[in-house]
């Protein structure tokens, strides 16, 4: 199911069922997923409330309660309903999904690969279970692990975006930039073929670490391009100002690359690469600037001057200073900066998807 079918199956699709049948036990899942996604807290509020007082003894009543704490950060509200749903059905695996669901948003890795592993058993051709338990390993830095659940989720869901990225940033992590390229490039077509144009922050993630891919390729009008597509669906966040700005400084736009930098310190002070290159890029600058800019090479005299007195002046101000030569190439030194710092962006917003 796209990210773009959400609204089309919330507006036209469930009304006309649920018109029919207010409770259908088969669409309940999937619009309580809708309602988790789209961010649409009273509706669900309102929807769980009913069918705790009609149908208390099903385990999709409960399912419901524990999505709708789920998304307003209360985990562990989530959790004791969504465990009284598991109780109720052993094999209700949407309910297990969500209880995995409320363990990784505390990055509680085992207890919720637990629940995914238990998701995965329960829900056979069912994908979702199986890239939760790709992102998990990968949040632990297995990447072996990681790169075996999601080639798994890949050939049942070979269209699906969230996979399609998290098999690139696997690849990014393994150094090999053409196929990390390859992967975002296809989650970013397959986005676009399912909805006019990129409209939710969702993917802003997605936009920049094809930015970091083409970065790496030396492509750096391209990465640029990718890096303002983020700005424009993430306006305030400074990974993405840090990330322009290092391109900048690699191409050499020093000046560019500073405004740039303190941009990103300016929503986020203890950003320690931008500090850095920061100051790299200011040091550079003033190498690269002319000291006495606009100014002639003939200096008037002073009246109480003579001609040769001026000259003993100078030469010896020039002999006694401290000369400070610049480096070479900065240029290859800011180009050797540790990726460590520039750190890819690989969580994305994966609660509620199913």
């Amino acid at each position: 199911m796209r990210l773009a079918d959400f609204p089309v199956l919330l507006l036209v699709f469930f009304p006309r069922v649920l018109h029919k049948d207010p409770y259908h036990s088969d669409c309940l899942p999937v619009h309580i997923a809708c309602l988790v996604e789209l961010q649409k807290a009273n509706d669900l509020f309102y929807l769980a409330h009913k069918l705790v007082d009609l149908y208390p003894e099903k385990p999709v009543a409960w399912f419901a309660v524990g999505c709708y704490y789920l998304l307003v950060k209360k985990n562990d509200a989530a959790r004791q309903y969504l465990s009284k749903a598991t109780s109720l059905d052993r094999v209700y695996g949407p309910a297990w999904l969500a209880y995995g669901h409320s363990f990784a948003i505390e990055n509680e890795h085992d207890q919720a690969m637990a629940a995914y592993f238990k998701a995965s058993q329960l829900m056979k051709g069912c994908h979702l279970p199986l890239l939760y338990i790709g992102l998990e390993y990968g949040l632990t830095n297995n990447s072996k692990l990681a790169d075996r659940f999601f080639s798994q989720a890949l050939a049942i869901a070979p269209k699906d975006p969230f996979v399609l990225h998290e098999m690139g940033v696997v690849a990014f992590q393994n150094e090999d930039w053409e196929a990390a390229k390859k992967y975002f490039v296809e989650a970013l077509d397959s986005v676009q073929s399912g909805q006019q144009g990129l409209s939710s922050e969702k993917w802003e993630p997605l936009l920049n670490n094809i930015g970091h891919a083409c970065r790496k390729l030396k492509k750096y009008t391209e990465a640029l391009d990718h890096h303002r597509r983020a700005l424009i669906l993430s306006p305030r966040n400074p990974s993405t100002y840090s990330a322009m700005g290092y391109v900048h400084s690699l191409l050499g736009n020093y000046a560019v690359a500073i405004d740039y930098f303190h941009k990103a310190l300016g929503l986020r002070r203890d950003d320690t690469f931008s500090t850095n290159m920061l100051e790299k890029c200011m040091q550079q600058l003033l190498y690269d600037l002319d000291p006495c800019e606009d100014v002639p090479d003939d200096l008037p005299i002073p009246a109480n001057r003579t001609a040769g007195d001026s000259e003993e002046i100078i030469t010896e101000s020039v002999e006694t200073s401290d000369v400070v030569v610049a480096p070479s190439n900065l240029s290859s030194v800011l180009a050797d900066a540790s990726d460590s710092d520039m750190a890819l962006e690989v969580s994305m917003d994966l609660e509620g998807s199913d």
